[in-house]
């Protein structure tokens, strides 16, 4: 009997309560006016930057690097030299090279007095039987790096796909590309020095056919030392072009992101010594819930802000989207399934360093120059959507026809003008027909 007593005093107190909004007291509520502004669904996720171009400077030849003055974190401009190789051997073969051409030049000129003897002969087809087998060795030789640079690049197409699958870290991409491009330098090197090795065999049997056909008749040294000339001139072409890879130059602008030799040290051809990051190639990366995904299309429009933007807002754009997805916890110890998301912006907009961190809104929808309602003020009714209209300081409940949400505001495409005030925030004691009063 106390208990049903108790009811029934709470029923009467609750219904005097509704009773007193209607008819008594006005109630204090939130008026706002129905607005027009743009209405945007969005995806929000932190994210960080990132450069899209990273690139590995390696040793374009074997020799002695010397110690580098660059740092990690250092600006390097595009044709910046930022590595030397000890270049001393290669000026004395440069220069012994040299000598024997003038050697030979004087050879030619003297020609008219020379007479071929017997030693000449011999000399002649010695040097054509020299001169195949160094042939025959830089022909096996390319055929050994034909084979390892066709293996490399195979590798290192490979490890491409597996980095942009997110299957393969970039330490196995930058491990793949080093070794093609090293064996991409030794085939291009190799391919000289048969063509070389061709031509000189070629000279050097047709200065023995002219010492054999012609003995008495000296003008085939003439021919000779103008073939052992051009042989001179393609070891020459050859040692010249190592030379001038000795100075290692910066590919683009931008930092030092990581450095893989501190101190003078003898490296092979292929070698990596700096990586340099380009800084037109900045770009964002988030990682969304797979859920969220399917909302998503490349090129939607992406809200960019955060503390390292000084609490301004820049505009970007989803450049791609991974086609897989992976497990990642969660700061609570939460299993989630997200995929990775590249956003693009202008640089120019923010200089913002790698690793930044910034906050997006991934727009997936979006309405401009609609009315709307604080999001707070819409509520479930009858199946439907409704406000509370505010009406000679009365509460008219008003069904509504609701487009686009987000945390903030909802878009009215029906039941609304603009203007119109709105109570916007429910309370629990606010009925039909209840008298209001503006929230102080």
């Amino acid at each position: 009997m106390k208990r049903i007593i108790i009811i029934g005093v709470l029923v009467a107190v609750l219904g005097g309560g509704g009773m007193v909004a209607m008819l008594g007291q006005a109630l204090p509520v939130e008026m706002v006016s129905v607005s027009v502004q743009t209405v945007r669904e969005f995806v929000a996720e932190d994210a960080k930057t990132r450069l899209a171009d990273e690139y590995i400077v390696d040793m374009p030849i074997s020799g002695t690097v010397e110690r580098l003055a660059l740092d990690v974190g250092m600006q390097v401009k595009q044709g910046e030299v930022v590595a030397r190789i000890d270049a001393y051997e290669l000026t004395q073969q440069i220069r012994q090279i040299e000598a024997q051409i003038l050697q030979t030049k004087a050879a030619v000129a003297g020609v008219d007095v020379a007479k071929p003897k017997d030693e000449d002969i011999e000399s002649a087809r010695l040097h054509v039987t020299e001169l195949a087998d160094s042939l025959a060795i830089a022909r096996k030789t390319r055929e050994v790096i034909e084979f390892n640079f066709i293996e490399a690049k195979l590798a290192y197409e490979r490890a491409q796909g597996l980095l942009e699958g997110g299957a393969a870290s970039q330490s196995f991409f930058d491990e793949a590309k080093t070794r093609f491009n090293g064996l991409a330098a030794d085939r291009e090197r190799v391919k000289l020095q048969v063509d070389a090795a061709q031509k000189a065999l070629e000279q050097a049997e047709l200065a023995h056919q002219r010492v054999v056909n012609s003995i008495d008749d000296n003008e085939y040294m003439r021919e000779s030392y103008l073939a052992e000339i051009d042989m001179l001139k393609a070891q020459l072409a050859i040692l010249e072009d190592d030379l001038s890879e000795a100075v290692v130059k910066a590919p683009v602008s931008g930092p030092v992101l990581e450095k893989f030799v501190q101190d003078r040290r003898v490296l092979a051809a292929g070698s990596p010594l700096l990586k340099i990051g380009d800084l037109q190639s900045i770009e964002i990366e988030c990682d969304v819930l797979s859920e969220e995904i399917s909302r998503m299309r490349v090129g939607n429009k992406v809200v960019i802000s955060g503390k390292a933007l000084q609490d301004r807002e820049i505009i970007g754009e989803v450049s791609r989207i991974y086609p897989s997805g992976f497990m990642k916890i969660s700061s609570l110890g939460v299993e989630q399934q997200r995929v990775r998301t590249l956003i693009s912006f202008d640089s120019a907009d923010a200089p913002l360093r790698p690793g930044t961190r910034v906050d997006v809104e991934i727009v997936t929808e979006e309405a401009v120059d609609v009315l709307t309602v604080p999001d707070r003020a819409v509520f479930r009714h009858e199946g439907g959507w409704a406000v509370f209209v505010v009406d000679g300081g009365h509460a008219q409940l008003t069904p509504v026809e609701i487009g686009l949400r987000n945390e903030d505001w909802a878009e009215v495409r029906e039941g609304l003008t603009a203007d119109t005030v709105v109570v916007g925030e429910l309370k629990n004691d606010l009925v039909e027909g209840a008298r209001v009063t503006p929230l102080d």
